[in-house]
């Protein structure tokens, strides 16, 4: 007599290696990921100076300022020419104290590396990063206005 298959438990024994197989793939290719990601953001970090440069602000800010072009259209409950606040001797000292603060600083470096990331990709989805970060960074400088935080 042939022996029976228990076709029962074949079916659940190889929904089970294939469950476990998908799991020991993601995990792997997770931690692979989360070590290489680590890797860039240290050299970045070390690439990227915490305290931003005269230089690299005022490249930052014209970027800024050419992707967004700010109007009292743009911005509803602006009454004011953004001209005439730019030139004010204030405004200027309040520029400069926002690119040194907490914020000021932590959007220079997310604006940085947006940048950095679409001179590498040139990709949309990287060009719409850097516009959209370095926008916030220049409407905080400029309007002292947070992101969203979403």
């Amino acid at each position: 007599m042939e022996p029976k298959i228990n076709y029962v438990g074949l079916l659940i024994l190889i929904i089970l290696g294939v469950a476990v197989g998908n799991f020991a793939s993601s995990f792997i290719t997770t931690k692979y990921f989360h070590k290489e990601s680590e890797k860039i953001s240290v050299e970045v970090s070390k690439a990227v100076p915490t305290t931003p440069s005269k230089a690299t602000e005022t490249s930052k800010l014209e970027t800024a300022r050419e992707t967004v072009k700010l109007s009292p259209e743009a911005q509803p409950g602006l009454h004011i020419e953004p001209e005439a606040i730019e030139n004010s001797a204030d405004h200027k000292q309040l520029i400069e104290k926002r690119k040194i603060d907490e914020n000021g600083v932590r959007l220079a470096k997310t604006c940085s590396e947006w940048t950095t990331a679409h001179k590498d990709m040139q990709t949309q989805t990287s060009e719409r990063g850097m516009n959209k970060h370095c926008a916030e960074y220049y409407d905080y400088l400029s309007f002292g206005n947070l992101p969203n935080s979403n």
